[in-house]
């Protein structure tokens, strides 16, 4: 387990699948709400994404993580957008190359105006 400020859980690796917790405090802290570009659901509606998947051995850290909607997380699942975790610490998301043959990535600045 890796402990962040004040021994808040930022990483329970592969000890739990789920985002529970503190853990999920910090998510939702950092997200404010799914992290899908453009989405404006609220941090209630969302869930923990594992951006390497859980069954391909990703850890259940804050640093592997993007909170999101049910539409999102099935999104994502279906293959077509990837995600990343940016330099600064927020996920961000790359669109298949047919809605953005450049694929820049984008990440949902609507949260952190609110």
């Amino acid at each position: 387990m890796v402990l962040g400020a004040n021994g808040v859980p930022l990483d329970v690796g592969r000890s739990e699948r789920l985002f529970r917790g503190e853990l999920r405090a910090a998510l939702v802290a950092r997200d404010r709400g799914c992290a899908f570009p453009g989405c404006t659901r609220s941090s209630d509606w969302c869930e923990g994404h594992h951006i390497v998947h859980w069954a391909d051995g990703g850890s259940t850290s804050l640093t592997n993580a993007a909170l999101l909607c049910g539409h999102h997380h099935r999104v994502v699942h279906r293959g077509q957008w990837q995600i990343q975790m940016h330099p600064h610490g927020r996920p961000e998301f790359i669109p298949p190359a047919h809605l953005d043959p450049q694929q820049r990535p984008r990440s949902n600045t609507i949260h952190l105006r609110l």
